[in-house]
């Protein structure tokens, strides 16, 4: 069992500052950007300096003295023994991996020893930085827990840098979805953890529900004194290292993660069947209308005249008009929104959620209030027992919880304000070691998607006619599915990577590099994915990344994209869109894109640079939207804790 004396206990959540003070902070660093950028060069020189004056082996010497030090809490303020640290773990990493950091690597963790959220650009060595900065962490003595973007990265990472592990004395593990509890907890007792956000909030969250509310040291005291001691998965959290940063502190930051247990209700399902057969009779536009952004839905007379007929079908729980339409939204929302094979796959039988941020099956999620019931009935499966909610946390309080928190990414401009708001964290941007050769083409517009897909085999062709590596890069499964159809049809042949093959994933990557081959992937080909390329394909010209649609940030198409030119490398990149896609559908009026439609017929360049323009406009709209229901969310959810203190306190 768990002492006091041993646990973490999280940190109370801080309330955020006012918005004008956040952006003033954020505005004074991006004015002193450069001036702490010279500033860790210099120290990098002082570094240099006295790892040049040290006698060979002697580094090894310092092991004891830099793990008393940062025990005692000291390694930021005595820089001197963080030099002599990074000098030793430089030397590790040289000597067990065959990896020897370079300057902008250990620049990089300085910067995230003193706080900061780092973007480094795609291929810098992000793991083997974010490795060297965990070790620092985990000399502490304190759980130190290494974000990744999914399992297969966590565990990627761990055997890859577990001889520096060893090395340095640490004990490493990752903790995936597959481990039993037993597994977890005997996990967990390690000093570096890697691990998903999903996976560690679930955890967080199981143990807060076993222990009947936020663990504290006081709490787990008085527990073990009237002889009621919880038997914990986590000893508690304290540090923490975000990979691919912006993907998961704002993203998926108010994402709530629910631990639930089913309950059985008859009712319900009998609810949700009547209203699929109901909703056969309606079409959108005649009976109906959903809200913007899906915040409801709109019933026209035609539609109030269908619901009052049918009422009295449905149990009695849903005679009320108001219930009846809440009902009615889940099953819309199941049949006009939800689609399959870019929100949701059947797997044996089951309907199992697609992240579409990452293109994975989430395992074991379900929707709530009922819509996970209604997208099965409309799927043909069988229908599982509704959720009750047992616990529940967004990704962002999760990680305002722990005491220690940093992280880096490729992608982290345009989202200052948001990662001071909300983290009281600041980025520093590091240039690349070495120029990068990736050549991004420019926009190629197509009036509808099977122009664009006519194109696409075209150039698909061109390129695997000189044997070039290709990459294509595809929003849903769906598109996935559909573009290998017709590049099979036109005689090629292609490695498929999405949620439906994510067993595959390891061996597709490895043979992605070699000479002609062409693999067609979700975002699973993105965040974290490192292909490797023969030494023929970097004669050629490098990997050739096509992107059929534009994603809602422009992160995530820069994410695509860094899958070529990495460390210097040439690379080529080449970004498609249609008017029909659904980025410009959302996000732009019907005159903007008419007026885009003119564009094939304007000249070059400011042809050019209108579909620019409009892209990169239906792109930050889409952004606003996010970051207002992300603000939204974020205001409700402290509210909604607030109230809670006041019912609490006055109880």
């Amino acid at each position: 069992m768990l002492r006091a004396a041993n646990y973490f206990e999280p940190r109370p959540i801080p309330d955020p500052p006012y918005w004008v003070v956040s952006k003033t902070v954020v505005r004074w660093q991006q004015m002193l950007g450069k001036t702490k950028l010279k500033g860790y060069w210099q120290e990098m020189a002082v570094l240099n300096q006295l790892a040049s004056e040290l006698p060979s082996g002697e580094t090894l010497a310092w092991l004891d003295e830099v793990k008393r030090t940062v025990q005692r809490g000291k390694l930021q303020q005595d820089r001197q023994l963080l030099y002599k640290a990074l000098i030793m773990l430089r030397n590790l990493a040289d000597t067990e991996l065959g990896m020897c950091p370079y300057d902008v690597q250990l620049l990089c963790v300085m910067a995230m020893m003193d706080g900061y959220l780092v973007q480094l650009a795609p291929g810098e060595g992000k793991t083997l930085t974010l490795g060297v900065l965990a070790v620092l962490q985990a000399w502490s003595g304190k759980p130190c827990h290494v974000i990744t973007a999914n399992d297969y990265l966590a565990k990627r990472d761990v055997e890859t840098l577990m001889p520096l592990f060893q090395a340095a004395g640490i004990q490493a593990t990752a903790v995936t979805q597959e481990m039993s509890s037993d597994q977890k907890r005997e996990s967990y007792g390690c000093s570096i953890i890697y691990s998903t956000s999903k996976q560690l909030l679930a955890d967080f969250l199981h143990d807060k529900l076993r222990f009947g509310g936020m663990p504290s040291r006081s709490k787990l005291s008085l527990n073990r004194l009237t002889a009621t001691e919880t038997d914990f998965l986590m000893p508690g959290i304290f540090a923490v290292i975000v990979d691919e940063a912006d993907s998961i502190l704002i993203d998926d930051a108010t994402t709530p993660l629910i631990i639930s247990a089913p309950e059985p209700n008859l009712l319900l399902r009998e609810a949700v069947m009547k209203a699929k057969a109901l909703l056969d009779l309606m079409q959108p536009g005649l009976h109906y209308k959903l809200e913007k952004e899906q915040s409801g839905v709109r019933f026209y007379a035609p539609g109030d005249a269908l619901l009052a007929d049918h009422l009295p079908d449905f149990p009695r729980l849903w005679h009320s008009k108001k219930r009846l339409e809440d009902l009615m939204f889940q099953a819309i929302m199941a049949r006009d929104h939800f689609k399959l094979d870019q929100h949701y796959v059947i797997q044996d039988g089951k309907v199992e959620i697609v992240d579409e941020s990452t293109g994975r099956v989430m395992p074991g999620r379900s929707w709530s209030y009922g819509l996970h019931q209604s997208v099965e009935e409309r799927a043909g499966v069988e229908l599982t027992d509704p959720s009750k909610t047992m616990e529940k946390m967004s990704f962002q309080n999760f990680f305002k919880l722990y005491h220690q928190m940093t992280g880096a990414s490729g992608t982290l401009q345009n989202i200052h304000d948001e990662v001071y708001y909300n983290y009281r964290r600041l980025i520093l941007n590091v240039p690349p070691r070495v120029p990068s050769k990736l050549v991004v083409a420019p926009f190629q517009l197509f009036h509808n998607r099977e122009h664009k897909i006519a194109a696409l085999i075209a150039q698909v062709k061109a390129l695997h006619a000189e044997q070039k590596p290709i990459l294509i890069g595809t929003r849903r499964i769906s598109d996935s599915e559909d573009l290998a159809a017709h590049l099979i049809a036109a005689g090629l042949y292609i490695k498929i990577l999405n949620a439906k093959f994510h067993a595959q994933e390891a061996e597709i990557i490895a043979q992605a590099g070699e000479l002609g081959r062409i693999t067609l992937a979700t975002n699973m080909a993105g965040r974290g994915t490192d292909i490797k390329l023969v030494p023929a394909a970097l004669t050629l010209g490098g990997l050739q990344v096509i992107m059929f649609e534009p994603h809602e940030s422009a992160r995530i198409d820069w994410q695509l994209f860094g899958r070529a030119g990495r460390q210097g490398q040439p690379g080529y990149a080449y970004p498609l869109v249609a008017l029909d896609d659904e980025i410009l559908v959302k996000n732009l009026f019907r005159f903007e894109r008419l007026v885009m439609q003119t564009i094939r017929w304007m000249p070059a360049k400011p042809g050019q640079w209108l579909l620019n323009y409009y892209v990169e406009l239906a792109q930050q709209r889409a952004q606003n939207k996010a970051f207002a229901k992300r603000r939204r969310i974020n205001k409700s959810t402290r509210e909604a804790k607030e109230r809670l203190s006041f019912i609490k306190g006055t109880s």
